[in-house]
């Protein structure tokens, strides 16, 4: 009887323990009933694909990136972009009229007008001749000899045709000096001589036979958009084209070259050729 009363005692002093240990045990269960009602539920889950197969389905194709890629490349790689084509946005097309008249240009390519346009209308070469006349005699003896020289190149027209006497072994000539007669003196067969310029070369000529060297070039040029030509231009000739200075610093037998006064750029006009 005094031991259940012990128990009672303790049990009055410790009831918050036992409630506690109690509560305890409760969970454990609880616990230990779920663990296995999920072992059971995962058994009947893994049971209802016992007895079927699986069927063979379509493969998935690849994704196909091919169009994706060019598009990378190019957004790495962009295109140049050309400012100088056929359009308007940054090259705005200038209608113009040349100067002196004529019908109004349109301005695409900046060579319309201008020292661009100018074209050759012909090319003639400049000769220099050398022609015997007639032996000078005095008496029955030749002091020397008459000769023409006509040089197309002389800007002086004094200078173009000149009748020039010239002794026997005379070196204060114009143009050359005689070398050698070959040949009765009174009529000689061939005349030798050495010019004064060309770096002294030596020519021949004789009666009936002139000696003829090409020496420079004179041309025409024509600025067709306005039709205005400039005739007999020869090296050092001014020109004015549309109200800008050049001038002709050479001329060949198929090309012009002229050179703009205000800056010394030269440019080459070239003689088309015939369609």
């Amino acid at each position: 009887m005094d031991q259940l009363k012990k128990i009672g005692h303790l049990c009055r002093q410790h009831y918050e323990k036992l409630i506690l240990v109690f509560v305890l045990l409760l969970l454990a269960y609880a616990v230990i009933k779920l663990f296995q009602a999920s072992q059971e539920e995962g058994e009947k889950t893994r049971s209802m694909t016992e007895g079927f197969k699986t069927r063979a389905g379509t493969p998935v194709e690849p994704a196909k990136l091919e169009r994706f890629a060019a598009a990378m490349k190019t957004a790495t790689n962009p295109p140049t972009l050309n400012y100088a084509g056929k359009h308007n946005l940054f090259n705005p097309v200038k209608w113009q009229q040349p100067r002196g008249g004529g019908p109004i240009i349109k301005v695409q390519f900046g060579t319309e007008i201008g020292i661009h346009a100018m074209r050759i209308v012909g090319v003639n070469p400049l000769h220099l001749h050398i022609a015997f006349d007639r032996a000078a005699l005095t008496g029955a003896e030749v002091t020397g000899y008459h000769i023409v020289v006509t040089n197309e190149l002389a800007t002086l027209s004094r200078h173009r045709r000149i009748v020039q006497y010239v002794p026997t072994g005379a070196t204060n000539t114009q143009v050359f000096v005689i070398t050698e007669v070959k040949g009765p003196p009174e009529a000689p067969t061939e005349l030798v001589a050495q010019l004064k310029d060309f770096n002294g070369e030596k020519v021949s000529f004789a009666p009936g036979k002139p000696y003829t060297r090409v020496v420079g070039y004179e041309a025409e040029l024509v600025h067709p958009p306005n039709g205005k030509k400039y005739p007999r231009l020869r090296r050092d000739s001014p020109l004015d084209i549309e109200g800008e200075p050049y001038k002709v610093v050479d001329i060949a037998a198929n090309k012009v070259v002229v050179s703009d006064d205000s800056n010394g750029k030269r440019y080459t006009i070239e003689q088309m050729a015939a369609p």
